[in-house]
């Protein structure tokens, strides 16, 4: 007696390999809890695809193996050619493990392809501080503080106040305090506020600058 097919296609449904889209959204969710598998079977699907690689370096991370982590988003790296945004993933998983040789390489090839990526120069700066680099450091966080990072502007203002690796100059330290404080850092407005209240080199006290930000510092603290 012969099948209907109504019958018989539940069956070949359940015995079909899933679909290499299947396998990708399968990756995406199970990244999160440490399991690779998914992602795998996705990248064995789709070999060039970085979000896959990047997404299979994620489980390893989350799961502990976290050589197999960075050779995975070393792997979408190759597979982006070399975007920026996907060296930017290496190094902030490679700064997580101290690696941070490895993830100023990185970040140094991401920022000659986007001078302007503010977050790359920012983890550069702190990857160059941990490795004691203090003139990578120096020149790193330059370029944040000009690109807007009001903690690095910060830090800037704090070496030309005490003359670490510049030369000492009031004039600066109160540039880079005033575009730290008007970012919104509390500190710098704190800061600001004694500087005025005291005066400085070449800053005469300013008893209304010293109220105005020890004002806007008590609204955020």
């Amino acid at each position: 007696m012969k099948l209907r097919p109504l019958l018989v296609l539940p069956f070949l449904l359940l015995t079909l390999p899933a679909a290499a889209e299947d396998y990708a959204a399968l990756c995406r969710e199970e990244a999160q809890r440490g399991l690779t598998r998914a992602c795998q079977k996705a990248i064995a699907a789709s070999p060039r695809d970085p979000e896959l690689h990047a997404l299979l370096g994620h489980a390893y991370f989350a799961s502990g193996f976290y050589a197999e982590g960075l050779q995975a988003l070393r792997d979408a790296v190759a597979a982006s050619n070399g975007a920026a945004a996907y060296r930017y993933r290496f190094a902030g998983f490679a700064a997580l493990i101290n690696e941070y040789p490895q993830a100023a390489q990185e970040l140094e090839l991401a920022v000659a392809d986007e001078p302007g990526n503010l977050k790359a120069w920012t983890l550069l700066a702190d990857c160059y501080r941990y490795m004691k680099d203090q003139k990578q450091a120096l020149r790193a966080g330059r370029k944040a503080a000009e690109l807007g990072d009001p903690a690095e502007a910060y830090v800037l203002a704090s070496r030309y106040s005490s003359g670490d690796g510049v030369t000492a100059d009031p004039a600066q330290e109160l540039r880079w305090l005033e575009r730290a404080a008007k970012a919104g850092y509390v500190a710098a407005m704190q800061d600001l506020a004694r500087l005025y209240a005291d005066g400085r080199s070449g800053i005469p006290p300013d008893a209304d600058k010293r109220k105005y930000w020890e004002k806007k510092a008590r609204k955020l603290e």
